[in-house]
């Protein structure tokens, strides 16, 4: 999976001549913490025989956050218990309190690296750029943007929980995968349709549990053909949130 899959597309940006009140409108509005800060360029596109086409370009220039905002008005503050002239923080521009600095990926970036990235970095998003080349200049395009929203929407997903269906963990010992493989092929015996898998947590880089989501809301018939087998397993009772069910512990 790589960051085209997952990143946001829909974007609210401003400009470097923006004010700060004007972004703080939109932090609030949209319950954002950060925003991109663009330079929209109109550009023509292909010429028929009627007319030109034109679309918009967003040039990336930095990233607003609410930190950003937070630095800017102690800032004014401080100003004022001094008595030095000062323009009020909300009449600032944007340029004046974002930061250049912040980590960019692109389109194809896997999902793994831009998410070592936001931990490692301590980041809440990451922009995603192209790279537009011509003669003159190399331009450095905003196409989305990615947060730890994105992410966690994009587990949830995978992990099958917004269709019907049911959890099923199974014990792996440590380095054994065959436990997993023998209720893959259990489930398909029995027509289970398998939504997702997902063999974690890792413990020394050995997976000791695999967790399958099971499109039924019966897994009755599968529970028992592995306790036959021999396949340990915990079945999460959907009708007892936050419990287990201990008849179906094995």
């Amino acid at each position: 999976m790589i960051v085209r899959d997952i990143m946001t597309t829909k974007l609210v940006t401003v400009e470097p001549s923006d004010t700060l009140g004007h972004a703080v409108n939109l932090l609030r509005q949209y319950q954002f913490h950060h925003l991109p800060v663009v330079q929209t360029v109109n550009v023509a596109g292909l010429q028929t025989t009627a007319y030109t086409s034109r679309h918009t370009e967003l040039v990336y220039e930095g990233l607003l956050t609410s930190q950003d905002i937070d630095l800017a008005v102690a800032l004014d503050a401080q100003e004022s218990s001094s008595g030095a002239a000062q323009q009020p923080w909300q009449e600032r521009r944007v340029a004046d309190a974002m930061h250049h600095d912040a980590i960019l990926v692109t389109p194809t970036t896997s999902i793994g690296a831009a998410a070592q990235l936001l931990v490692e970095r301590g980041q809440n998003c990451l922009p995603v750029v192209e790279y537009s080349q011509s003669e003159q200049e190399t331009k450095t395009l905003l196409v989305g943007l990615l947060t730890r929203s994105d992410f966690l929407l994009a587990l949830a997903r995978a992990m099958g929980v917004f269709e019907p269906g049911v959890d099923l963990i199974v014990t792996l010992p440590p380095g054994r995968m065959a436990p997993l493989a023998e209720t893959l092929k259990l489930a398909a015996e029995l027509h289970v349709l398998v939504r997702s898998v997902i063999a974690a947590p890792l413990v020394d880089g050995v997976p000791h549990v695999a967790t399958l989501r099971l499109g039924t809301i019966n897994p009755s018939p599968l529970l028992v053909r592995l306790q036959a087998a021999g396949i340990e397993y915990v079945f999460v009772n959907p009708l007892m949130e936050g419990e287990t069910n201990d008849s179906y512990n094995r």
